[in-house]
């Protein structure tokens, strides 16, 4: 009796797709852990990044404080107030050499009759002279608001001064601020006018000829 060989027996199943798609699998899933890894690796790595830096910049905040505390401690002590009045101070004094007295003492010459007399003559400065030409109506920088003390012969003396400063140009608005007489004598008075320190026309051409003509005016 032969004996046949029965395939149907044991039926042929082909396994390899099978088997490679689960080997894709497997290498799928390990690509993405890997890849996972990676990306929880280099979080940690910057988080750790990040934190060493923000504590880096909290260390130089707190000493940038520290600074600025230190700078307003040392503000604090300084005498702004002294050095603000030393500044002015020293400004007025540089005002005072910058200050054209020739050419005041040519001016008041022109303007003084023969027949009064000046006993001082006082420029003002800083804040008073703020303060006085506000109360004379000028508010121009370049203006000195200056006090004449002096005495009269008589009232027709102390008005031609007046006349004389009102007609100069650079002289402005006189007022009378005082004047007072004891007995026979002269006539005492302080007028506060206006200064404009500058070239004042015709003073070169003027000074010889009324320096000339000072001494025949104090002949009467």
């Amino acid at each position: 009796m032969s004996r046949f060989l029965n395939l149907a027996a044991r039926p042929f199943v082909n396994r390899r797709p099978w088997r490679r798609l689960t080997a894709l699998l497997w290498a799928l899933g390990l690509a993405l852990l890997t890849l996972n890894a990676v990306l929880y690796w280099g979080y940690l790595t910057g988080s750790a990044d990040a934190r060493a830096e923000l504590a880096g910049l909290r260390e130089q905040l707190a000493g940038d404080q520290t600074e600025l505390d230190r700078l307003s401690a040392e503000l604090a002590r300084l005498d702004l107030e002294g050095q603000n009045r030393e500044v002015a101070f020293l400004n007025e004094r540089i005002a005072d050499r910058r200050f054209p007295w020739g050419q005041l003492f040519n001016d008041i010459e022109q303007v003084l009759p023969w027949n009064t007399r000046l006993r001082s003559l006082a420029p003002e400065r800083g804040d008073r002279n703020r303060r006085r030409r506000a109360e004379l109506g000028t508010g121009d920088r370049s203006r000195v608001v200056l006090d004449l003390t002096g005495e009269a012969r008589d009232d027709q003396g102390l008005l031609d001064l007046i006349d004389a400063l009102f007609e100069h140009p650079a002289f402005d608005d006189p007022k009378l601020l005082h004047e007072s007489r004891q007995d026979a004598g002269p006539l005492d008075f302080t007028i506060a006018v206006v200064y404009l320190p500058g070239d004042t026309p015709g003073n070169a051409a003027e000074t010889p000829a009324t320096s000339a003509a000072a001494p025949a005016e104090e002949g009467p």
